[in-house]
Parts: C-alpha cells; sequence; structure tokens
C-alpha cells in the first residue's frame, strides 16, 4: 500500500513545499520573519476582542497570513507525530534568556515537546477553529466574542512558532 504524503495546504501562498514541514517552515518564516508573525498573531488577538477592524485599506495581508499559519498548524501537528526522524544539534551550555524566547528549559533543550504537547492538549481541528474565529472577528466590528478559550490556543500557537524557529537554527547550524 502506497504511503500518503502529507499535505500542509500551502499551495496558494508557498507554492509547492513538498511534505517535509520543515521546509514549510523556511517558506514560512522568509514569508513572516519570527517577530512579524508573532506580532501579526498579536494583533488578530487584540483586534477580535475590539470592535475595530484591524486592516481596514487591505484585508488581504490578514487573509494570507491565515493561510500560511494555517499551513503551519498543519506542519506542526505532523512534526508532533514524527518528531522522532528528526535531530537537532544541542542547545549551547548557556542559553540567553532572550534566545529561549517564551520556551521553558525542558522545551529549549527538545522543542518538538512544544507540539507534541500543544496537539496532546488541542486537536488539529480546535487549532483550525482558533484562527478561523480569530480572524473572522478581527476583520470586522463585531459585538461579538469568540466562543472558545483562546488564551491557551494563542499561547501554544505562540510557543510554536518559537520552536519552529529553534529548530531551523538547530538543523542549519554548524
Amino acid at each position: 500500500m502506497k504511503k500518503k504524503k502529507p499535505d500542509f495546504d500551502a499551495a496558494f501562498w508557498a507554492g509547492r513545499t513538498g511534505s517535509n514541514p520543515l521546509h514549510l517552515f523556511d517558506k514560512f518564516f522568509s514569508t513572516y520573519p519570527l517577530i512579524e508573525a508573532k506580532e501579526h498573531l498579536s494583533s488578530m488577538m487584540r483586534y477580535a476582542l475590539k470592535r475595530k477592524v484591524l486592516s481596514e485599506n487591505d484585508p488581504s495581508v490578514v487573509f494570507h497570513f491565515y493561510l500560511s499559519l494555517r499551513s503551519f498548524i498543519r506542519a506542526a501537528d505532523h512534526i508532533s507525530r514524527t518528531s522522532g526522524k528528526y535531530s537537532l544539534k544541542p542547545p549551547k551550555e548557556h542559553p540567553s534568556q532572550l534566545k529561549q524566547g517564551s520556551l521553558s528549559e525542558e522545551e529549549y533543550a527538545n522543542p518538538f515537546l512544544v507540539f507534541r504537547r500543544a496537539f496532546e492538549d488541542y486537536r488539529l481541528q480546535e487549532f483550525d477553529h482558533f484562527i478561523t474565529g480569530i480572524v473572522y472577528f478581527s476583520l470586522g466590528p463585531f459585538g461579538d466574542y469568540p466562543e472558545m478559550n483562546n488564551i491557551s490556543l494563542f499561547l501554544h500557537l505562540h510557543k510554536m512558532l518559537d520552536a519552529a524557529q529553534l529548530i531551523l537554527e538547530r538543523r542549519k547550524a554548524g
């Protein structure tokens, strides 16, 4: 029986990235550097709770980020299930707190834990629902609020961004 390759739904925004989640992470961060990705995510979260519109002049920017983030989450889910096949260089002996980002020391030492923990706590569909909700509510001046606890999902996603960047840095290092 032929093994099915994962599909990260990235064709629209990234072209062909193949079935390797690390290639998708590379493409994601080349489009949205870590700081910019975190800022976009935070802005969407803030505006989802306001009665203001995030990007009135060009909502396609938000939509593009949504599609990219959706693919990123699919790649993260794949990593959570297959992390054993990837190897990384060990972290430096004394990591700086700034480079550690939002990760604990244990997560900094093994960033794959971030993905496993995120997808133990929430299913892929819950992450999809979360990002769809914050995009929807950030693009319109609604009086309603997203219906679920978004803070935990937001924090997991924030940590996944840090972990993915760390994985790419350690994979490319020396």
